[in-house]
């Protein structure tokens, strides 16, 4: 299973890479441009040419192809496309079983975000990696200081809670304890609380979740 905390530690090795519309971490080469302007001839225009050229060797992405690489990415680090994913980011937003408007963002890293069109991955501490553009490539940037309208769960990843249930940034015994009303069903839950509460990231609210909370209010679990 691909988890969040491997998709931030892919997002992030790939700061620096160009941006090519329709790649999802291909290698740049003289016959993949040649593809790629046959495909999308509105963004391989001939001005942008030499710049593509420039790139030969590198690898690149597009802003969802830089989520499906790492979907995609085996454990011999080969790409092997999946057709069920190979989606936009619209489509990518429109199969979040869980998502938002950005105000209502968990501090949840490894959440998607997006805006008409585009999308990137928020590695928490407010930053966001992003494959921004042709003139910009693979990037991290401030969450709050771009336009971002929704975010999401990616549907093929599995997300480790912060614990932090009350949302008040900090964790204490009152966050074990709305765990374990959850798992009694005591505690009204919506999605959000239920991913913050599942700290272990198996899926599923359970009293493991609780337990590992207090751990982690007292130090005797390691972040």
């Amino acid at each position: 299973m691909k988890t969040s905390e491997g998709l931030i530690e892919f997002v992030k090795s790939k700061i620096g890479c160009p941006y090519w519309y329709g790649t999802f971490g291909n290698i740049a080469s003289e016959s993949l441009l040649k593809y790629k302007s046959q495909q999308y001839p509105k963004h391989y225009t001939e001005n942008r040419e030499a710049t593509y050229r420039s790139q030969f060797g590198k690898q690149v992405f597009d802003c969802s192809g830089l989520v499906k690489a790492y979907l995609w990415t085996d454990e011999n680090g080969k790409i092997v496309y999946n057709s069920a994913q190979d989606l936009s980011a619209n489509g990518f937003y429109k199969n979040c079983p869980v998502s938002g408007t950005i105000s209502t963002m968990p501090d949840l890293p490894g959440l998607l975000v997006f805006m008409p069109g585009h999308m990137g991955v928020y590695i928490g501490n407010g930053e966001v990696v992003e494959a921004r553009g042709f003139s910009y490539g693979v990037v991290k940037t401030e969450l709050l200081k771009r336009p971002w309208k929704n975010w999401g769960v990616c549907p093929w990843i599995q997300y480790k809670g912060t614990g932090d249930i009350d949302v008040d940034n900090k964790l204490t015994a009152k966050d074990a304890r709305l765990a374990l009303r959850i798992v009694a069903g005591l505690e009204k839950a919506d999605a959000v609380k239920k991913l913050l509460a599942d700290i272990d990231g198996d899926g599923k609210v359970t009293a493991k979740d609780a337990r590992m909370i207090l751990q982690k209010v007292a130090g005797l679990l390691e972040e």
